[in-house]
């Protein structure tokens, strides 16, 4: 496998740029800020350190810095192209950010692939520009799927394979993408792994099943947490927040264990009760824990209002919950604004403290 220092340069919306153009980058007067940011990254996997720093999202704490070999960049990058089959005729889309580690690997994929990376401005439609080349390769966050979907399907269902990753989509979104024949695929990963390393075919079926890509070797703990190895990239077995099922030589998420709820020593996954109310509630939700003298935790239903009336009944919650009464929230909590990280995903935790404050709590 060659590293980076054996390429030559990027090519981004069918301009070739050789190192030499990107150590520094020259000629940015033209160029879109987004695509200044592809360019400069590119420089730095290009260039002659041997580590790059990526920054977490900070969506379950504080954002931290993590220090990589380039190396490991392109054992991941190789990974991800092999996975799809792409080469020198390839085209991906990148209208993801730069600051988080899916965008950068866009990059590092486009430099070890040898193909052309067409850049869009960062935005929730990224199809919504005329684009005459066939894209072979999409990346999108859940909302970025979502919103394409509503804005964009006709160009959505044109592309040869959209890949999502960053969060859970919806099953309304799920069963969206499936109508339309668009062929799905939904990455399970994190900023540790330098993006992901277990792939799933969306299909018609309910459980999603995420398969590690080659090279990565997986086992779940007596706690049901995921562990991880990738030659390259971990050092030995790495354990992960997440909750899982194997299945067969994959695995089901079932949820986080930061999120997890003891109420009353019984252990609620918020994810799980979520997704059991996913046809009822149409604002944005979560479940999580909140105090309780006698329980420690009880478990509550978190909303954002935005200020609008939202029609949440507990009873009707509750009832779809009948047969898991330790999963039924005994509260409602409406929050006018929920709090999200740059990357959009919701900070729970702070969250739930700023309801706990304001003690907006329906029954």
């Amino acid at each position: 496998m060659k590293n980076f220092e054996s390429y030559k340069g990027i090519t981004l919306n069918g301009t070739f740029y050789p190192r030499a153009d990107l150590l520094p980058l020259t000629k940015k007067d033209k160029l879109k800020e987004w695509e200044v940011e592809i360019l400069e990254f590119a420089g730095l996997l290009l260039d002659k350190n041997k580590n790059i720093k990526v920054e977490t999202s900070g969506s379950t704490g504080n954002p931290k810095v993590i220090k990589f070999p380039k190396s490991a960049f392109a054992v991941s990058a190789n990974a991800t192209n092999n996975y799809f089959g792409l080469g020198k005729e390839t085209t991906a889309l990148l209208a993801l950010p730069m600051r988080y580690i899916a965008g950068k690997m866009m990059v590092a994929r486009a430099i070890t692939g040898e193909y052309n990376l067409l850049a869009a401005a960062p935005s929730s439609t990224p199809l919504a520009g005329n684009f005459t080349s066939q894209i072979d390769l999409l990346p999108l966050t859940p909302f970025q799927a979502m919103r394409s979907l509503e804005e964009t399907p006709a160009a959505l269902q044109k592309v040869k394979a959209v890949l999502i990753g960053g969060g859970q989509v919806s099953e309304a979104v799920q069963k969206r993408l499936i109508t339309l024949g668009i062929k799905t695929f939904m990455s399970f990963g994190m900023t540790e792994t330098l993006s992901h390393f277990a792939m799933a075919k969306l299909k018609t079926e309910a459980e999603i099943i995420y398969v590690p890509l080659k090279g990565v070797s997986i086992k779940a703990k007596k706690n049901g947490k995921l562990n991880i190895k990738w030659k390259g990239i971990t050092d030995g077995w790495t354990e992960t927040n997440d909750l899982v099922e194997l299945r067969g030589e994959g695995f089901v998420w079932l949820g986080r264990s930061d999120n997890l709820i003891n109420s009353g020593g019984i252990k609620v996954i918020p994810e799980m009760v979520e997704k059991r109310l996913a046809h009822l509630i149409s604002c944005n939700y979560f479940v999580a824990g909140i105090p309780h003298k006698r329980l420690g935790e009880e478990v509550a239903l978190i909303v954002e209002t935005k200020s609008e009336d939202v029609s949440v009944s507990l009873t009707e919650v509750q009832h779809a919950l009948s047969d898991m009464p330790f999963w039924q929230p005994r509260k409602i909590v409406e929050v006018d604004h929920f709090i999200y990280t740059t990357s959009g995903k919701v900070k729970r935790k702070e969250v739930v403290k700023k309801s706990l404050k304001e003690k907006k709590v329906a029954s």
